[in-house]
């Protein structure tokens, strides 16, 4: 018998009274140093430990949601049932490789994230001594290809936006002359735009909920709004868009960040609407499913930057793409953060534009703290995407008479 740090009473049988009072000593000792461990608490299934992790992070609920995910796909089958203080380090090892040849990093890396998140919570709550996930013989998920993405010319942007359809041909302009994410772009308002200032807010993205699967208005991620710098080129194709598609309110719920769907509708005049032939869709917002699919990868096939989908076995285009993640619409928005930094952009006014966070411990001081984003750094991202994206080409004019006259062209 011996006391345990709640001032409670606690007993074990032995059937030898020596190793009865060897084991009490120990406790106590244990508790002196601060290393005690309630022999039940080990017990604990992973389980609900994981679902009680889960409760306890504060991030929004899109990220919730992946999270959940992760953990009722990847770790509960293999974990779920386990006792926590059962748990060895190569056990853990195991598990990672065997993910390792079924899945990417990014879900190696959120299935490791989240399996030695529930340890460390029973660590912290003395359910057991040691985090088996943080073992030296465990190895780190890391990403299999370490070069990095070759950044996109201002040649192949402009060949993505060309072989896009009129009424979508704005977004790529948006993302790669102002950074935007793919669900930022479809959720911009008119009323989120200063043209004469040179400038757009960035105060909502659309997002799906898995739950329910519907479509709500949130904030961007991060949980915050930012402003970004129009260029002049950029003005100019969004004062001939709004002219030829003029928007209209349109409303969606609206999800806080503590994931709670507000009563009233949140409303904008939208400048995107889907043309699709479904009258179920047609005017509604664009879903990302359907642009990557019907607009966006149809345009890279268009531009040469990805092959022709193979032809079935009937004859048919096979609905599967042969295109990559580096062919995705976040290539435009890596266009955008190349073309500031070459132009020697500040990295402040970088990361503030992109929607970074600076608050983050491997943020040097010098950005974190002292680097300001000004009107200068504004328009210093303002030239630099109109010296790049907008600048002006040469083309052969022909003549009536057979002669040809060298002009200069903006795109």
């Amino acid at each position: 018998m011996w006391i345990g740090p709640d001032g409670k009473e606690c007993t074990k049988a032995f059937r030898i009274q020596d190793a009865a009072k060897k084991y009490a000593r120990k406790q106590e000792e244990d508790i002196e140093r601060g290393e005690y461990i309630d022999p039940a608490a080990g017990k604990e299934l992973l389980q609900p430990l994981g679902r009680k992790w889960l409760r306890l992070q504060s991030v929004g609920l899109t990220s919730r949601e992946r999270y959940e995910g992760v953990l009722r796909l990847h770790i509960e089958p293999t974990f779920g049932h386990r006792k926590v203080k059962s748990v060895k380090p190569s056990e853990v090892a195991e598990w990672l490789r065997a993910l390792s040849k079924t899945h990417g990093h990014s879900i190696q890396s959120m299935a490791f994230h989240i399996l030695s998140g529930m340890f460390a919570l029973a660590v912290a709550d003395g359910v057991r001594r040691d985090n088996p996930a943080q073992s030296d013989i465990i190895t780190k998920p890391a990403p299999t290809d370490d070069e990095p993405r070759e950044a996109w010319t201002g040649d192949r942007v402009w060949a993505v936006i060309s072989a896009h359809p009129a009424e979508y041909e704005l977004i790529p302009v948006l993302q790669a002359g102002c950074g935007l994410r793919e669900s930022e772009a479809f959720a911009i308002g008119e009323e989120d735009l200063d043209l004469d200032a040179g400038k757009v807010v960035i105060r909502r993205q659309v997002a799906r909920v898995r739950t329910g699967k519907r479509y709500v208005f949130k904030l961007p991620k991060g949980g915050k709004t930012r402003v970004v710098p129009l260029s002049p080129g950029v003005v100019r194709a969004v004062r001939a868009y709004i002219e030829t598609y003029p928007p209209r309110p349109y409303a969606l719920p609206w999800l806080d960040e503590h994931g709670q769907v507000t009563a009233d509708e949140h409303v904008c005049k939208l400048l995107f609407r889907w043309h699709g032939d479904d009258p179920r869709t047609h005017g509604q917002h664009i879903r990302e499913s359907s642009y990557n699919r019907q607009v966006w990868k149809p345009a890279l096939v268009k531009a040469g930057v990805i092959p022709e989908p193979e032809k079935g076995p009937r004859g048919g285009a096979s609905r599967k793409y042969r295109a990559d993640r580096a062919d995705g619409t976040h290539a435009l928005r890596h266009y955008y953060s190349t073309t500031l930094q070459d132009a020697g952009v500040s990295l402040a006014g970088v990361m503030a534009f992109l929607g970074h966070s600076r608050n983050k411990r491997h943020i040097p001081i010098s950005v974190r703290v002292y680097g300001h984003v000004t009107e200068e750094t504004f328009e210093a991202a303002r030239n630099a995407i109109d010296r790049s994206l907008f600048r002006l080409r040469p083309v052969q004019d022909h003549q009536a008479d057979g002669t040809e006259t060298e002009q200069a062209v903006s795109q």
